[in-house]
Formats: structure tokens, C-alpha cells, sequence
């Protein structure tokens, strides 16, 4: 049996010690401060998940403020908008990823550019146009830049409806 493939235990302390360390959450601040240090944790951390629940702050924010001490929103939207060292991009969930890993995500970029993809079948063509020609005339966009009056109600259980008196529909 190599050294390579031998085992080697390790105690609980040790083990969250190695944890801590490659999240970077062992050190005040590891990665310094505004949009170069927002770029370089997402580039340590591989992708940051986007998500949308926001009960005192959305979620990607606390992971990069854990790590970024002085993070603010803005030094994301200078890494993304302006600096252009992080993109969105559909990962296993919508997510931050550092660009020089676009290269590894644009084989399935051309094969739903040209295959299309199940999420959009049931989008009409005039709300496509609408998202286009707002991107086009403001550039970059979040959801929220988006109005529109319409509510409807998401068919997945869990998107749609709360939790009540104990029971979940």
C-alpha cells in the first residue's frame, strides 16, 4: 500500500480545522476588502450561490460577508458589471462564478443556444423580446428590474406558498 493511499484519521478538532481553513473562515479577512476581494472569494470558493431568500439579507451576501468583513452589495455589482471577474451563470442552481471559468460552461451554452432549453418552452415569444430589448436598452438586469404587475402563482409546491399551522401544501 503507497502513502498516498494509506489512511490517516483525523480528530473532530482537526477536521474542523481543515474546514475552516479551505472556506476561509478562519481568518478575519482573507481575501481583503471591495470588488477584487469579492472576486477572489468567489474564485476561492469555486461559485457562489445566488439565493433569493431574503429574510435579513440574501444568502450570497452572508457568504461573502463571513469571509469579506467590509463586503458591501456594491463591490458584487463592481466584480460583475464593471470589473467583469464574475458572471451569473445556471451551475447546479443560479450561482457567481468567476470568469475564467466561463470557458468550462460554454459547451452547454451553445447547446441550449442552439437546442433551446425545457425552462423556456413555456415562454411566450413577446416576453422574450421584452427581456431583449430591456437588456439592450439598460444592459444588465435583475429581476427586480423588471416590472410587471402580473403575480402568478408558481406551480412548485415549495415556490408558492408558505408553511402553515404546521402543515405544508
Amino acid at each position: 500500500m503507497s502513502d498516498a493511499e494509506k489512511l490517516h484519521p483525523l480528530t473532530k478538532a482537526s477536521a474542523r480545522r481543515i474546514w475552516l481553513r479551505s472556506q476561509r473562515l478562519d481568518s478575519r479577512a482573507p481575501f481583503g476588502a471591495g470588488p477584487a476581494a469579492t472576486a477572489a472569494a468567489v474564485e476561492h470558493l469555486g461559485y457562489v450561490q445566488i439565493d433569493t431568500i431574503n429574510v435579513i439579507e440574501r444568502c450570497h451576501h452572508h457568504i461573502l460577508w463571513n469571509r469579506i468583513p467590509d463586503y458591501r452589495r456594491t463591490d458584487l455589482r463592481q466584480a460583475q458589471s464593471v470589473d467583469k471577474s464574475v458572471f451569473e451563470y445556471w451551475t447546479h442552481a443560479l450561482s457567481y462564478v468567476p470568469t475564467r471559468d466561463l470557458r468550462f460552461f460554454i459547451p452547454a451554452m451553445k447547446l441550449h443556444r442552439r437546442e433551446g432549453h425545457k425552462w423556456f418552452a413555456s415562454v411566450k415569444p413577446e416576453d422574450l423580446r421584452k427581456v431583449m430589448r430591456l437588456i439592450r436598452r439598460d444592459g444588465a438586469l435583475t429581476i427586480r428590474d423588471i416590472e410587471d404587475d402580473v403575480l402568478v402563482d408558481k406551480e412548485h409546491l415549495w415556490a408558492s406558498r408558505k408553511p402553515r399551522s404546521g402543515r405544508c401544501n
